[in-house]
């Protein structure tokens, strides 16, 4: 397996929250977050598009 980097956003400052993943010279991202927060998370742009969502 060849190595890589990751790109994490912790987008409300808090580590346990909603966070962006993308791994450099991809397209793909990932949003993971509590399902607590999904009122909330349903907002974001990042959710507004086309994906494979995992509840």
């Amino acid at each position: 397996m060849t190595p890589f980097s990751l790109r994490i956003f912790v987008a409300d400052g808090d580590p346990d929250g909603l966070r962006i993943v993308e791994r450099f010279n991809a397209s793909a991202r990932v949003v993971v977050f509590p399902r607590a927060l999904l009122p909330q998370v349903k907002a974001r742009p990042e959710l507004q598009q086309t994906g494979v969502y995992f509840l």
